[in-house]
């Protein structure tokens, strides 16, 4: 990876790398480190692999994720292709409808699936399939989009002239350029899919358990911690291969789409193909603020009027300004850290094991991250259990890749002849930086700030260990009432989904909306 190198010192640069260092080790691998250290039994290394329940949410793992990828690659290249060769009114909407999805809340996205789909498909594994396809769909467009928008019409119009039909071209022209960025869109895909969390939760059933699900059940159900902890530190030795592979691809972007005058007009099959994608990713939203507004079969406001507390219903608690409000806290607090300490550490962005360090939470189960810090810092001299930091800690480190690839992408892209200007008349290294880099970099921080908001927001398996009862997030209350039996809990719960999914859908795209058009 071309790394952006800041009008900075050497000294000044490495400095700037500790930060990120600092989170990632006190996030992730310390706590790692510890619990493999402290709490696995050598017995349990090969025993837990025999225990019940276990091959069978490793085998569900592999082939669900498996299909998953293939089945969001099959049906994102099409979208795909018409978002990056064709200009029409609203592309910049469909880009943005598109996007999002990634960053909503996985326990939202969820519940809108239950939503929209009918009862008969409801903990299967149709469910997952489609759940996933729509959450990991932004990657093809992402990753795949930027490097097809570059292709040349006039190849095709040669391929086409030399009797080359449309199959052939796309067999052996369109895909050969984009294999690439394919291979490494579906290697994030399946790791997203592989570790699903949230998606399984709300839409899987008897027998439809990850290795995720598997590692909460030992740790919380079963009190299994050596087993729980062989299976995560597994799975996230695993994991970290593939994303450290990942992280040095250049085509695993998020890149943006944007405007070129060669676009062409959209034709018969291409309009078909829009008119779906805006049908299928509006569906599952429709349906979700439908199913908030029903109760009992019949149109009611009962389940908005439960959140916002206007109506008490027995056995029904739920503190919707004391949750929102530790959202927004935790939000707020993850992407202070996230922001500047990813943006300084791309100062070293040089060093390819800078990237693979920081994307050391991001590769680690959500579950077992948040496992590990419980375990770990419950004890002197490192009691934080009660600390409200530990929470944010977590989530800005989850975010740290994400902040350094927009502020990179930017940075390259910074002509050198300003800085060797500004250094010709006697300015300083930090005053280039601060002159120089940062009003450049808005837009990178603008997306950094978006992506931290939102992925702290919807955040869930790691905050469902660590999360205490007075200091419940929005996700982690909307899981709580999904739990709960009843017509009420239903559309209380689906009503909490549609504005944490308003809430970060506004942020995304409002925060920086040409980051996604």
């Amino acid at each position: 990876m071309v790394g952006y190198r800041p009008a900075m010192s050497k000294l000044w640069t490495r400095l700037a790398s500790a930060p990120a260092l600092v989170v990632v080790a006190a996030s992730t691998a310390i706590p790692l480190l510890a619990i493999s250290v402290q709490h696995i039994a050598s017995a349990d290394i090969f025993a837990v692999w025999r225990r019940p329940g276990v091959t069978d949410a490793l085998f569900f793992s592999l082939w669900q994720g498996m299909l998953s990828t293939v089945l969001t690659l099959a049906f994102g290249l099409f979208p795909t292709w018409v978002l990056a060769r064709y200009r029409f009114a609203g592309r910049s909407i469909l880009v943005a409808l598109v996007t999002v999805p990634f960053v909503l809340p996985t326990i939202a996205v969820g519940a809108a699936f239950l939503a929209v789909l009918p009862t008969s498909l409801h903990r299967t594994t149709w469910a997952i399939l489609l759940a996933h396809i729509f959450f990991n769909i932004s990657v093809v467009v992402r990753t795949v989009g930027p490097l097809w928008r570059s292709v040349d019409q006039g190849l095709i119009e040669s391929a086409q002239t030399l009797g080359a039909s449309p199959a052939q071209v796309y067999r052996h022209l369109i895909l050969p350029i984009a294999r690439p960025a394919i291979i490494s869109a579906g290697s994030l895909i399946f790791v997203m899919c592989f570790t699903s969390y949230g998606i399984i939760r709300i839409l899987g059933g008897p027998g439809l358990a990850t290795l995720d699900i598997e590692i909460y059940r030992r740790a919380v159900q079963l009190g299994d911690i050596s087993g729980a902890t062989v299976l995560g530190i597994t799975q996230t030795l695993c994991i970290a291969c593939a994303f450290a592979w990942w992280s040095r691809s250049q085509g695993a972007q998020f890149s943006k789409i944007g405007d070129r005058n060669s676009a062409r007009a959209l034709n018969r099959s291409s309009r078909i193909i829009v008119f779906l994608t805006a049908t299928a990713f509006t569906a599952p939203l429709g349906a979700l603020i439908s199913s908030s507004l029903h109760t009992r079969d019949s149109w009611s406001l009962t389940g908005w009027k439960v959140l916002f507390g206007l109506q008490d219903i027995r056995g029904l608690d739920i503190d919707l300004p004391s949750s929102l409000a530790t959202s927004l806290v935790y939000a707020l607090a993850a992407t202070a850290i996230a922001v500047p300490v990813g943006m300084a550490a791309t100062a070293f962005a040089r060093r390819h094991w800078i990237h693979t360090a920081v994307v050391l939470p991001l590769s680690t189960s959500p579950v077992v991250l948040g496992l590990a810090i419980l375990i770990t810092y419950d004890r002197a001299p490192f009691d934080f259990r009660s600390s409200r930091l530990l929470i944010p800690l977590v989530h800005a480190a989850i975010a740290l890749p994400f902040v350094m690839r927009a502020t990179i992408a930017i940075g390259n892209v910074i002509p050198p002849d300003l800085r060797h200007a500004a250094e010709t008349l006697g300015a300083s290294p930090w005053r280039r930086w601060l002159n120089i880099d940062l009003p450049l970099l808005r837009p990178a921080l603008a997306t950094g700030v978006a992506f931290s908001l939102a992925m702290s927001l919807g955040e869930f398996g790691a905050t469902s260990f660590l999360t205490r009862r007075n200091s419940s997030t929005l996700p982690i209350s909307i899981a709580n009432l999904f739990s709960r039996a009843g017509d009420i809990p239903r559309s209380t719960g689906m009503a909490a989904a549609t504005l944490l999914i308003f809430i970060t859908g506004l942020l995304v795209v409002s925060v920086d909306r040409r980051s996604y058009s």
